[in-house]
């Protein structure tokens, strides 16, 4: 997700949240928001399309911004609660993920320009020098790179509805990306990244290769590896892990 589109929703969902601008159980209107928010009216619907999809708005043609439900009290709390992306959303998040990745990948091993390649290429440099160095910021600055390579694959597609959605949907999962790098920074042996390295190399040399069913593949290892992880560090429900619930035919 762009930063600053991040930024701005955090930003308006805290302000909802503490029932600053809401008045019965209504939002003000989007040019008042925007100037609120000293922010451009395209960007801030972007923000409030997203917190709609989440299920916190409803976005009323003529009529309105509202919060979801019967019980405006209940809704603020959920959205103050959202701010910090629970279980239950970004199981959400990798669900979604768990259908669109290895077929947008195959897709983009397909479509994919010499710019995409160099992007990648650089993407996997950063994350080989991150890992090497060891540094304080290491789980965060990974998966900022983790965050921009995906990205740039859906981007690959040449797909922009694709690309668009696959935005929201990182910058969700990104926090739970740094929980689990973080935990692996703790172990004792790093395997973890090292693992999740060697993933990626797949990833990149299958498109690289304009190797579909490669690509495919290599898309359904890292993320099954991803959310087993997920499960064990309890960011994601088991029964959102499809792998383990045979549900391979949903993701090809």
């Amino acid at each position: 997700m762009n930063r600053t589109r991040r930024e701005l929703i955090e930003k308006l969902t805290n302000l909802i949240s503490k029932g600053e601008i809401v008045k019965g159980g209504k939002l003000p209107p989007e040019r008042e928001l925007a100037t609120l928010l000293a922010t451009s009216r395209p960007l801030l619907r972007e923000a409030l399309i997203s917190l709609e999809a989440l299920g916190y708005l409803d976005i009323r043609d003529r009529q309105g911004i509202y919060l979801t439900g019967d019980d405006s009290s209940e809704a603020l709390e959920a959205l103050g609660q959202a701010q910090v992306w629970p279980m239950e959303i970004l199981s959400q998040v990798m669900e979604v993920r768990q259908i669109l990745d290895p077929g947008a990948t195959a897709l983009a091993a397909m479509r994919r320009n010499d710019r995409d390649m160099a992007k990648l290429e650089e993407c996997l440099a950063m994350l080989e020098r991150i890992h090497s160095e060891q540094g304080p910021d290491e789980a965060s600055l990974g998966a900022y790179w983790n965050t921009v390579l995906h990205s740039t694959i859906f981007k690959a597609t040449r797909n922009t509805l694709l690309a668009r959605l696959y935005e929201t949907l990182l910058g969700m999962s990104e926090r739970g990306v740094i929980a689990m790098r973080s935990n692996a920074l703790n172990s004792s042996t790093r395997l973890a990244n090292k693992k999740v390295l060697r993933q990626h190399r797949s990833l990149v040399a299958a498109i690289r290769e304009k190797d579909m069913e490669k690509a495919r593949e290599a898309s359904r290892v890292h993320l099954k590896d991803t959310i087993e992880t997920m499960v064990k560090l309890s960011r994601v429900t088991p029964v959102s892990n499809f792998f383990a619930q045979r549900m391979d035919p949903v993701l090809k």
